[in-house]
């Protein structure tokens, strides 16, 4: 086991939750989020308390990889979390708001996104409902 992080690093950003992303969330080249089933908190003691495996800057723990920059950790890959590029996150916030509808559709029209983004983002919203 290694030794406690100090000082400890703190939790993901909102930006990050899946069900919190929304039209005005800052969407970068690359976003991963996270399905409301992952015990955030549990992940993040576990990190600093030093159970989780360190590579470099990266942190392994529960099969989810966490990256960390000024003391935040950040998702990158693992159960619960879906990596999407700047178009499939910027739809999630349409499907957030608007769901699978019609109205949804034609925003993503008008913003230009394409099928495959859509899906992505439709992949990550419907598991954020359960699958639904």
């Amino acid at each position: 086991m290694a030794d406690m992080l100090d000082p400890p690093l703190r939790e993901p950003s909102k930006r990050h939750q899946l069900n919190q992303v929304n039209q005005k969330t800052v969407a970068k080249r690359l976003n991963t989020v996270i399905e409301p089933f992952v015990d955030i908190s549990n992940d993040v003691s576990a990190i600093n308390a030093g159970r989780a495996t360190r590579q470099g800057n990266n942190f392994i723990i529960n099969g989810r990889t966490y990256g960390s920059h000024d003391g935040i950790l950040f998702p990158i890959s693992g159960p619960g979390f879906h990596q999407l590029d700047r178009g499939a996150f910027k739809a999630l916030g349409v499907y957030n708001q608007f769901g699978d509808t019609s109205r949804a559709t034609e925003i993503l029209d008008n913003m230009a996104i394409s099928s495959e983004q859509r899906q992505a983002a439709l992949r990550a919203w419907r598991t954020g409902r359960g699958g639904k």
